[in-house]
């Protein structure tokens, strides 16, 4: 079994609407509104990579979406949770959707489609796999923050989860072409990057729209918590 059809239907949603901002940012950057305003350093891209260099972390992503686009199965908030661990066997323990729930350690995997209570292996999820892939934090990351990396600026020193970071905002061009793009949409955006291992910390890019005029309201968020934490722990099930 695949990851869940509504994650993947919220994914392209979010993917279909970020894509469409991307494009106009650049349109509108060749006609003379691109470049930047602010006087921090641009977002570097990739940087969801260097999560795999961490020993382990825990993780929650949502997926909001309203768009008037959507069928009426993705409306709502798609939140996923887990722990990873990548080394020396990558596992992986994830509750999807609170729908079902994941344990993947090395080449072998579990389902569980009752909050743990009983478990069968599972073949489609393996570390590496396209269907568990689907389920991590940075699923998303690289057509959010990534396509739009050379507006997202850097500001000041923050402590996110614990975390010293550098908190990322975007530039004005990106604001003004957003709200031209979608003239009815509230837009907000902020991402903290970990000062130490340049890896995404926290996340959230989004906006709201005026039901019945602009696509709706949609956004996606991340946390990247207890980085390196001894109780990270991921066992095989025993039921």
């Amino acid at each position: 079994m695949g990851a869940p059809t509504r994650t993947i239907r919220g994914l392209m949603a979010l993917g279909l609407a970020v894509g469409l901002v991307a494009a106009f940012v650049a349109a509108c950057g060749s006609s003379g509104l691109g470049g930047h305003n602010g006087s921090g350093s641009s977002l570097p891209s990739g940087l969801e990579s260097n999560l795999d260099e961490l020993d382990s972390y825990q993780f929650q992503w949502q997926d909001t979406s309203d768009l008037s686009t959507a069928l009426a199965t993705d409306a709502g908030a798609l939140q996923t949770s887990g722990i990873v661990i990548n080394g020396p066997a990558k596992s992986y323990m994830i509750n999807a959707l609170g729908m079902i729930q994941v344990i993947v350690i090395g080449s072998k995997g579990w389902m569980s489609h009752d909050n743990g209570a009983t478990w069968k292996p599972d073949t489609a999820h393996s570390a590496d796999s396209s269907a568990l892939l689907a389920l991590l934090p940075y699923s998303a990351y690289g057509s959010v923050f990534d396509t739009n990396a050379a507006e997202f600026i850097a500001g000041g020193s923050e402590n996110k989860n614990g975390i010293d970071c550098i908190h990322y905002t975007p530039s004005a061009d990106l604001r003004v072409v957003t709200n031209m793009a979608w003239p009815h949409a509230a837009f907000r955006a902020d991402l903290w990057v970990a000062s130490g291992g340049n890896y995404p910390v926290s996340g959230f890019y989004g906006w709201s729209g005026t039901p019945g005029v602009q696509l709706g309201s949609w956004g996606y968020s991340f946390e990247i918590t207890n980085v390196d934490d001894s109780g990270n722990k991921v066992a095989a099930p025993t039921t």
